[in-house]
């Protein structure tokens, strides 16, 4: 389950069939079939397909997985859904404006590229024990990406 319901919108006294719950959750009826598989039980097993209200929000306070913070030194990883340390103990400093920007690591499970938006006062405490290389360092994490350009190029020497 990637998106997050509010449990709260299902009212505990009331029961719902599937096309009331796909419209109270804003969801299709192939979510609430898949509600079914992962272990939310209908009243019975008759049609319709009753579901009740403290069901459904039990059901969705136990799915709903909760969100790891990251502590210093540390980034998520969306590919190993966790939280790791970079590689090497290096991450990039890539400023995004003059109040923030994103360090970029490399995950030391998959090697994908991680990122953490970070305000640029609070690189010393996100960092933690990380070495921060900042933009326009020699050597960067960001080998596999395109050269940026700020000019457009002039093809056919004009």
């Amino acid at each position: 389950m990637t998106r997050r319901y509010d449990p709260r919108r299902a009212l505990p006294h009331l029961s719902y069939t599937r096309e009331q719950l796909a419209g109270t959750f804003k969801v299709t009826l192939t979510t609430i079939w898949s509600w079914t598989k992962k272990g939310l039980h209908p009243i019975d097993r008759k049609r319709p397909y009753l579901f009740a209200g403290g069901d459904v929000r039990k059901f969705l306070q136990a799915h709903n997985k909760p969100r790891q913070p990251t502590g210093p030194g540390q980034i998520y990883c969306v590919a190993c859904k966790q939280v790791t340390q970079p590689a090497g103990k290096v991450v990039d400093f890539i400023a995004l404006s003059p109040t923030n920007g994103d360090l970029v690591g490399r995950c030391p499970n998959c090697s994908r590229r991680i990122f953490q938006r970070v305000r640029t006062a609070d690189i010393a405490t996100k960092a933690g024990s990380l070495t921060v290389r900042y933009e326009g360092d020699v050597a960067t994490i960001n080998t596999d990406a395109e050269p940026s350009r700020t000019e457009p190029l002039n093809e056919g020497g004009v």
